[in-house]
């Protein structure tokens, strides 16, 4: 009698290990945040990701296996270097030239206004920082597993789009731009006359930002493990491309990588 209540002792315990936590019918959102990596030809430098997945479950199969889909939106944010950037400017500025004439003959006074637009055009460069910022959308499917309690175990696939970008910031030691801020009152024994004008060509600068957004394939492969802390909450890791986007140092816009992260689950 007590040999048959420990086997049903095990076999309950058994399968309350496998019972599967993230069943059919179930909705699961994930928030994670991590890192990554910009692939550059020197070195890769570190990104900062955020990660918001969401996913439905819609089939069971098996001995306690689940497959979700769903879709998952990615962002990582870093990788900077010391860059420069070329810019030009055309735009005008006012002239103001204008005052009194006295005729020393007669001395009848004579007002006078020569003021008018100046037109300005050039171009310039500056260093500055450059950071990358990827953006990328996924479609996702997962097989779950949960080898025990409260610990809901996947493997995740996905495929989609990214968006590769440049933030550019800081911008300094400026080169072959100019200004000025003049202002001339002469006074003479025929004459009272005036001259002032003021022009920055940096506050009229457009900076070229030649390396802009790119569309780019994008994936992701990796796997993850949650542990349920309520029935509802979890906390959750990840680790292996949880996104990759892709395009080639060749056209200046390396890969890009996500490959940890961790956060929180919330399955309802």
């Amino acid at each position: 009698m007590k040999r048959l209540l420990l086997i049903g002792a095990i076999a309950g315990v058994a399968m309350g290990a496998n019972a599967q936590i993230f069943k059919e019918g179930d909705k699961k959102i994930d928030f994670t945040i991590g890192v990554g990596a910009i692939d550059y030809a020197d070195k890769n430098r570190a990104t900062f990701d955020q990660h918001f997945t969401m996913e439905w479950g819609v089939a069971e199969f098996g001995d306690g296996f689940t497959v979700g889909a769903g879709f998952a939106v990615n962002n990582m944010y870093g990788g900077m270097f010391e860059g420069s950037d070329t810019g030009s400017y055309d735009y005008s500025y006012r002239l103001s030239d204008y005052g009194t004439v006295i005729d020393p003959a007669t001395g009848l006074q004579t007002s006078y206004d020569d003021s008018r637009n100046v037109q300005r055009q050039g171009t310039g460069w500056a260093e500055c920082h450059v950071a990358r910022e990827d953006v990328d959308f996924l479609g996702i499917v997962s097989l779950h597993y949960s080898p025990m309690e409260k610990l809901d175990t996947y493997a995740r696939l996905g495929l989609g789009f990214g968006v590769m970008n440049y933030i550019y910031s800081n911008y300094h030691n400026q080169q072959n731009f100019d200004s000025a801020d003049f202002y001339e009152h002469n006074v003479t024994g025929t004459s009272d006359s005036y001259i002032k004008y003021s022009y920055n060509d940096l506050d009229h600068v457009r900076w070229d930002k030649s390396l802009g957004a790119k569309v780019v394939p994008s994936f992701s492969l990796y796997l993850g493990a949650t542990y349920y802390l309520t029935d509802n909450w979890g906390a959750d890791l990840q680790l292996g491309l949880i996104n990759a986007n892709f395009r080639g140092r060749q056209q200046g816009y390396p890969n890009s990588y996500g490959v940890f992260a961790v956060g929180v689950s919330y399955l309802f």
